[in-house]
C-alpha cells in the first residue's frame, strides 16, 4: 500500500530551554528568548509523534521550524532526536532572518531539515543550538510553531 502522510505540528510556547534560568517571554503565538551576551542555549522542541500507525512503524521525513533570530542571533546547529538515539545533525551553521511566518528551503538551506528516519521508536525532539553574537547586549530568538512530516506504510 502506498505510504500516507501524517504532520504534527507544536505551538511555539511548548519550546524550552535547558538552561531553566534563561529569560522566557511566552504568548499565544509563540515564545521568545534572551539569549545573553556572547552566550549560547540548547533549545529544545518535542513533537507529537505518531510512532505507530495500523501496527507500522513511522518515518520521519522531514521537521519543520518556524523561528526568528533578531539583535545578533543565529542558529549554529541543529539535532534530531528519536528517542536517546541521535538521528540528524547539522553543525557548523548560521541562520539568521526571520522564517516565523512561512517555510523556506528546499533543503537545509532555511528552516526544512531533511531528515528521513525509517523506524521511529521512541518520539522526536529537534534540538537547536542559538548563539548571541553580540558581545554586550542580549539577543532574541523567537518560535511560532515547529513540526514534522512523518510516514507511514499503512
Amino acid at each position: 500500500m502506498a505510504e500516507k502522510l501524517y504532520s504534527s505540528w507544536v505551538p511555539g510556547y511548548a519550546a524550552f530551554s535547558e538552561n531553566a534560568g534563561l529569560r522566557t517571554f511566552r504568548q499565544a503565538f509563540g515564545v521568545t528568548f534572551t539569549i545573553p551576551p556572547n552566550g549560547t542555549e540548547w533549545i529544545h522542541l518535542p513533537i507529537p509523534t505518531p510512532v505507530i500507525l495500523a501496527n507500522d512503524r513511522a518515518n520521519l521525513d522531514k521537521v519543520l521550524i518556524l523561528l526568528h533570530t533578531r539583535l545578533n542571533t543565529s542558529v549554529i546547529e541543529v539535532s534530531v532526536w528519536d528517542g536517546p538515539t541521535r538521528v540528524f545533525l547539522n553543525t557548523n551553521m548560521d541562520l539568521r532572518g526571520d522564517w516565523s511566518q512561512g517555510l523556506k528551503g528546499p533543503l537545509e538551506s532555511g528552516n526544512v531539515f531533511h531528515v528521513q528516519k525509517t523506524d521511529v521508536r521512541y518520539g522526536i525532539n529537534v534540538t537547536l543550538r542559538v548563539r548571541n553574537l553580540s558581545p554586550t547586549g542580549g539577543g532574541e530568538f523567537s518560535l511560532t510553531s515547529f513540526g514534522g512530516d512523518f510516514f507511514h506504510n499503512a
